[in-house]
């Protein structure tokens, strides 16, 4: 008896763990996703435009980057092209360059580059 609930404990335990974990792809696909398609695929999509040779509709796009080299440095906000950009702190490089994105938006980007920048997407377009 005393080997069942242990069993039973520890099944309890796992699923909980699992059910407290938290889900990047979901994350990237509700909140991330949509901000690169609302403020950034017009000029940085395969669909649109890559000016610098950017394109954010795919993973290796950003990873590979354009001119400057890659947009992202996973972790790391200070070093991330991408950040920099959003935050305006260089009147030549701001994106997007008509208007400075909410702070909610550069707030969940940010926090997108300290998870470590999660992107299921392979291929441009949205892969679901």
């Amino acid at each position: 008896m005393l080997c069942l609930a242990a069993v039973v404990t520890c099944s309890v335990r796992a699923e909980d763990q699992s059910a407290n974990r938290f889900d990047t792809d979901r994350f990237f696909h509700l909140q991330i996703e949509p901000i690169l398609e609302k403020r950034c695929f017009e000029c940085h999509s395969h669909q649109h435009k890559t000016k610098g040779g950017l394109a954010l509709d795919s993973k290796p796009g950003w990873e590979m980057g354009g001119e400057s080299g890659a947009a992202v440095k996973p972790g790391d906000l200070k070093n991330s092209p991408l950040v920099q950009a959003i935050r305006h702190l260089d009147e030549d490089t701001a994106m997007p360059p008509d208007e400075k994105l909410p702070a909610v938006e550069i707030a969940l980007l940010e926090t997108w580059v300290m998870l470590g920048a999660p992107d299921p997407r392979a291929s441009p377009g949205k892969a679901k």
